[in-house]
C-alpha cells in the first residue's frame, strides 16, 4: 500500500524530477510500471508517474517497458493530453490533471464491480506473447469505460441534482468536459489508435497517403460512433506542424472544395476549429482602455491571421456570403480597424523622435528644418522604431486584412518626411559646430537606423556616406 506523502517531500520530489531528461524520466516510468505490476509497494507510484509525464510527452518514440493500465486506457487520447490548465477552446484538448479524477470515478462510482476484473484482464495479457488477446482485453477497457461515461452523462442530462453530483465527484467543470471527451474519445479508441501507428509523431506535410489513411479511418469510425467519429482527424491536427492541413481531409471527404460540401461530410466541426481561431485573434487585438499597445504582439497576431485565413481560403472555397465567409470577413474588419488605429500615431511619433522646427518669418506655413537645438531622446527613437518595424513587417500580411492601401499610404508619409528630414539633416552638419553637431550627428544614426529598420540598407549606407562628406566640409 502507498504511504501518503507530505506536502514537503511532494515538493522535494517535483523539483528532483523536473532535472531529469524525457529520456531517463521514460526509464523512470518503466521501472515503476513492472515494480507496480509485480505488486510492489512503499511507493508513491501515481505521484511519481504524474509529475514525469510531461517529460515523456517531450520523448521521441515508444516509451520502453510493458505499459500500465492506466497507460493504455490513455492511450487513444493521448495527443490530445495537455499540462495547461486552461487550453485553447477551438480545439478539444483533456488535461493531464483530469485523467485521475477520471479513472478513479470508473473504479469508484461506474464500474466498481467490472473495472478491477477488466484492469487485472488487461496486466495478465500485457507484454505477453498473446498480443491478440491483449487487444481484445484493452477494446473491452475502452468500450465499457466510453459507455459507462456516456450513460452518466445521458442521466445526468435529465436530472440537475446527478449533474451536480457529478461535479463534486469529479472536482469541478474542466474536470467534467473533459470526462466528456474521454468517454467520446474511447467510444472510437480502436481508429484512434490505428490512426496514432499510421501516423508520424510530427507531420509537417500532410500528404495525400496521409489524407487517404485518415479518410479511411474516419469512415469507418463514422459507422460506428457520428458523434464521435471527428476524433480520428483531430488526433492527425494535434501533429501537425501547421494544422490547417487537416482541410486537405474535408476536401478529399466533400467530394468538393466548397463550404457546404464539408458541412455535409461531418466534418464542418474542423472548419469551426480555425474559424474560431480567426475570430478569437481578432477579439484580442482590441483596443483596451488604460492597455498600452504592443506593437510586436498586434504584428504577431496581424501575421497569424493572415497565414491562417490565407491557407484556410486556399484550401476551401468560403463564398463572401456563406456563414463561413461573413465571419472570416467580419474578424477582418475588425483586425483592419484595430491596425488602422494603431498607425494613425505613427507619423507623430516620427516627428517627436525626429523634430523640426521652422526658420524664417514666414509664419506656420514657413519653410521647416531638424531641430538639433537638443539631443535625441532616445525613448521616443525606440517607439519610433517599433512602429517602423510594425510597417515593415506588415506589409506582407496587410492585403489578407483589407489594410494595403492604409499601409501604403502611411508608408508614404513616413518616406517623404524621411527624405526631407534627411536632406537637411545633411545640410546642417556642414554648418554646426559644438554641441549642435554632436546632437546633428546623433541624429543621423537614428535616420539611419529608421532606414535600416525599413530594409532600406542601401539608402542607410549612401545616407552614412554623405553625412561624413557633410562633417568633413565643415571642418
Amino acid at each position: 500500500m502507498e504511504t501518503k506523502p507530505t506536502a514537503p517531500f511532494i515538493e522535494r520530489l517535483n523539483e528532483f524530477l523536473s532535472r531529469l531528461t524525457p529520456g531517463t524520466a521514460a526509464k523512470l516510468a518503466a521501472g515503476l510500471e513492472r515494480e507496480k505490476m509485480r505488486g510492489g509497494t512503499g511507493l508513491p507510484y501515481d505521484l511519481i508517474l504524474s509529475s514525469i509525464r510531461p517529460l515523456l510527452g517531450k520523448r521521441e518514440g515508444q516509451r520502453p517497458g510493458a505499459p500500465s493500465v492506466l497507460r493504455q486506457f490513455c492511450m487513444p487520447f493521448e495527443d490530445l493530453l495537455t499540462d495547461d490548465r486552461s487550453p485553447s477552446p477551438h480545439m478539444p484538448h483533456i488535461r493531464r490533471s483530469s485523467i485521475m479524477p477520471v479513472w478513479a470515478w470508473l473504479e469508484t462510482e461506474l464500474l466498481p464491480d467490472t473495472l478491477p476484473d477488466i484492469a487485472r484482464r488487461l496486466e495478465e495479457k500485457t507484454g505477453g506473447a498473446d498480443g491478440i488477446a491483449q487487444k481484445g482485453s484493452l477494446t473491452v477497457l475502452h468500450a465499457s469505460s466510453s459507455s459507462a461515461i456516456l450513460s452518466a452523462f445521458d442521466e445526468s442530462r435529465k436530472d440537475g441534482a446527478l449533474r451536480r453530483k457529478m461535479e463534486r465527484q469529479l472536482g469541478g467543470e474542466n474536470v467534467v468536459e473533459d470526462a466528456r471527451t474521454i468517454g467520446r474519445t474511447l467510444a472510437v479508441a480502436p481508429y484512434l489508435l490505428a490512426v496514432r501507428d499510421a501516423l508520424p509523431r510530427h507531420i509537417v506535410d500532410f500528404d495525400e497517403g496521409m489524407v487517404a489513411t485518415v479518410a479511411e479511418l474516419y469512415d469507418e469510425a463514422r459507422a460506428t460512433s457520428l458523434d464521435s467519429a471527428i476524433y480520428v482527424p483531430l488526433i492527425a491536427v494535434a501533429r501537425m506542424h501547421e494544422p490547417w492541413q487537416i482541410l486537405r481531409l474535408a476536401r478529399k471527404l466533400a467530394g468538393f472544395s466548397n463550404e457546404d460540401a464539408v458541412n455535409r461530410s461531418g466534418l464542418a466541426g474542423l472548419g469551426e476549429i480555425f474559424l474560431g481561431e480567426l475570430e478569437e485573434i481578432a477579439e484580442k487585438v482590441q483596443p483596451r482602455r488604460a492597455v498600452p499597445l504592443d506593437l510586436d504582439d498586434l504584428l504577431s497576431k496581424i501575421t497569424q491571421f493572415a497565414e491562417l485565413s490565407q491557407n484556410f481560403i486556399r484550401e476551401i472555397d468560403v463564398r463572401r456570403c456563406s456563414d463561413w465567409g461573413n465571419r472570416i470577413l467580419a474578424a477582418r474588419a475588425r483586425l483592419s480597424t484595430a491596425l488602422t488605429e494603431a498607425m494613425a500615431k505613427f507619423e507623430l511619433e516620427l516627428a517627436r523622435a525626429l523634430p523640426l522646427h521652422q526658420v524664417g518669418s514666414y509664419g506656420r506655413n514657413g519653410p521647416r528644418r531638424p531641430d538639433i537645438s537638443t539631443a535625441p531622446n532616445f525613448e521616443r527613437n525606440e517607439k519610433m522604431l517599433a512602429c517602423l518595424r510594425f510597417l515593415r513587417g506588415v506589409a506582407s500580411a496587410a492585403e489578407s486584412i483589407g489594410a494595403q492601401s492604409h499601409c501604403r499610404t502611411v508608408g508614404q508619409q513616413i518616406e517623404a518626411y524621411l527624405s526631407s528630414y534627411e536632406d537637411g539633416l545633411i545640410e546642417d552638419l556642414r554648418r554646426a559646430k559644438g554641441p549642435q553637431l554632436a546632437n546633428a550627428q546623433a541624429y543621423l544614426e537614428m535616420v539611419i537606423a529608421c532606414r535600416e529598420t525599413l530594409g532600406d540598407a542601401g539608402i542607410a549606407a549612401t545616407l552614412r556616406r554623405r553625412g561624413q562628406v557633410a562633417v568633413a566640409q565643415a571642418s
